[in-house]
This record gives structure tokens, C-alpha cells and sequence, in this order.
């Protein structure tokens, strides 16, 4: 019997490209266009990909969590604005973190389905790989906050889903390491089905998309997040 509910947050609660669309549009002014936006969505899904694959790593041994997210988080900008310094980068990425603040978009059902979950008394975790400083806006933008028991975010631990590192990390800050009693829901198979899969957890596919599934097989999927009324 499930008693700790986890959910992903980009694209399984928030509407992460409308997020991301606002934010760039924040960021380039009057510069921005549908086409621009895309190669930018393309290059920070790429490298966030190449990250989690470990093809990207960190330029020095030792550094603290804070320049670890500083520095990833400026490598998208670094790859779309040919020629800026390390240090314009970083002043970008601030910017956009702030514009991805400013109007959330939620999924459809979204907090229907976290007051539901939280009247039926289960313990609701955000774990995300998004920045840990723009968590709590959305939460509040989505109007959920009140809802979840505990947030968690990859620069926290410096590792990324699907590393048994992150859930480890995640299970140490909730306190709870019974991954019987867990299902992990998340609209990514590569991360987050694979991730939950790999350290026991039960995980259901929000298939937002209508892909095909993979060689990651989630314990459930769903279409709407209304679904999940007939798991839990």
C-alpha cells in the first residue's frame, strides 16, 4: 500500500515549455521569436540530456553545489549566445530563473489531483531536476504549496535523475528509505521511470505526449492526471 506519493514537477505539474517560453521571453525582449525559442528549448533539453548521460562533467574537482548549478545552468547560454563570457552567462541564467518564476502554467488537473491525494492522507514529495530556487514560486503559482510535505531538487545533491544517487539523497532528506510504500510519478521515461525503477520504487508514466513506450516499463500509465484517481 502506496503512503508516500512522489511527483516530477516540470511537465507533470507545470507546464514546463509555456514556463520556459515566458522566461525566454523575459530574457531576450524584443528579440524573441517562436523559431529562436525552440533552438533555445532544443540546446537546454540536449544538454541537460548529455549531463544526465554523463557526457558533460564538471570542469574541476571540488566544487562546492553551488558552483556546480552555476555553472551547468550557464552552459545553455554559453551554447546559444555564440561568444558571451562565463560571467554573462551566469547573469542570463539569473534572469531567466527569475522569468521562470513569474507565470506558471498548470497541467490540466494538476491541484485537483494534489488536493485529492492530499484529502485521501498521502505524503506528497516534489523531486525535480529543475533549480531548487524556482521550485517554490511554482508550487505557489500552481497554488498547491499548502499540499507538499517536502521538496527536492537535484543541486541539492549535485546529481541528477535517473542516478541512484539522487534518490538516494531524496530518501535521506524525506527520512524514508521504504520504497515499497513509494510511487514515483513523472512524465519522462528516460529519467524518471528509469530512475524509480532502478532504486525499487512502483512508478507511473504521466505519457503527457502519446509516445511509445521504451525498454523502461512503468508499474502504470496515464494520459490525465484525473487517472490516478483509479491507482490510488
Amino acid at each position: 500500500m502506496y503512503k508516500t506519493i512522489i511527483f516530477d514537477l516540470d511537465d507533470t505539474l507545470n507546464d514546463d515549455t509555456k514556463n520556459m517560453q515566458e522566461a525566454f521571453k523575459i530574457l531576450t525582449k524584443d528579440k524573441y521569436s517562436d523559431e529562436e525559442f525552440k533552438k533555445f528549448q532544443t540546446i537546454d533539453k540536449n544538454y541537460w540530456k548529455e549531463r544526465a548521460a554523463g557526457i558533460v562533467k564538471d570542469p574541476r574537482e571540488g566544487m562546492s553545489k553551488a558552483e556546480k548549478a552555476e555553472w551547468n545552468r550557464a552552459q545553455r547560454f554559453l551554447r546559444y549566445f555564440k561568444g558571451i563570457s562565463y560571467e554573462e552567462a551566469v547573469k542570463m541564467n539569473e534572469i531567466y530563473t527569475e522569468g521562470l518564476k513569474r507565470k506558471v502554467q498548470e497541467i490540466e488537473g494538476a491541484k485537483e489531483i494534489i488536493k485529492y491525494l492530499k484529502d485521501k492522507k498521502y505524503k506528497l514529495i516534489i523531486a525535480s531536476n529543475g533549480p531548487s530556487t524556482a521550485i517554490p514560486s511554482k508550487l505557489k503559482g500552481l497554488g498547491i504549496n499548502e499540499y507538499i510535505d517536502e521538496i527536492f531538487a537535484a543541486d541539492e545533491c549535485g546529481s541528477m535523475k535517473p542516478h541512484a544517487y539522487f534518490y538516494e539523497a531524496l530518501f535521506n532528506k524525506i527520512n524514508n528509505h521504504n520504497t515499497k510504500e513509494m510511487l514515483y510519478i513523472g512524465d519522462e521515461l528516460e529519467k524518471d521511470i528509469k530512475g524509480g525503477n532502478e532504486v525499487g520504487m512502483d512508478t507511473c508514466w504521466f505519457n503527457i505526449r502519446n509516445e511509445n513506450a521504451s525498454i523502461y516499463k512503468p508499474t502504470y500509465e496515464i494520459h490525465k492526471l484525473e487517472e490516478l484517481k483509479n491507482i490510488l
